[in-house]
């Protein structure tokens, strides 16, 4: 007899979902990043990623995690950071934010940009490449789109 066992179904956006970033805080030892998800349906976040271009840092979200339509949540880093899940998820405890200039960048489960916001709000949304985002086991790898069809094999999502 096989013993199953469910698994975190990891898909895109899916139609009628609008995950976005909506902002990003850097104050101190206290810094986040708002996603709200603007559309009318739920958006299941295993696989999904936020990442800072600078630093190439990437937050997995949780495979259990849903994003219900108007719900918002916030992803923590800093000294200050905390967790109260689901709303108030953590990072880490370390800086990751570039006070000059970054870019928080939300992929999909496929590691397809779906939305992009510079920090700080002031820099203008410049037309730059859009990214794709890679992994490899535990590797995340941010790159220039399109991906070659012999890189996008390597990904284990």
């Amino acid at each position: 007899m096989t013993r199953q066992t469910s698994r975190p179904v990891r898909v895109g956006q899916m139609a009628g979902a609008r995950p976005r970033i909506t902002g990003i805080l850097n104050e101190a030892l206290c810094e986040h990043v708002t996603i709200v998800n603007g559309g009318t349906m739920a958006q299941p976040m295993a696989g999904w990623a936020l990442a800072s271009l600078r630093g190439k840092r990437v937050y997995a979200f949780p495979a259990d995690l849903i994003l219900l339509p108007g719900m918002e949540m916030t992803i923590h880093s800093g000294q200050e950071a905390h967790d109260d899940s689901p709303c108030d998820l953590l990072w880490t405890q370390e800086q990751v934010w570039n006070n000059r200039a970054d870019t928080a960048v939300l992929f999909d489960a496929h590691g397809v940009e779906v939305d992009r916001v510079p920090y700080p709000p002031r820099q203008t949304r410049a037309a730059r490449s859009r990214k794709a985002l890679l992994r490899d086991g535990d590797t995340w790898r941010i790159v220039d789109e399109p991906v070659h069809p012999s890189e996008r094999s390597t990904q284990r999502w």
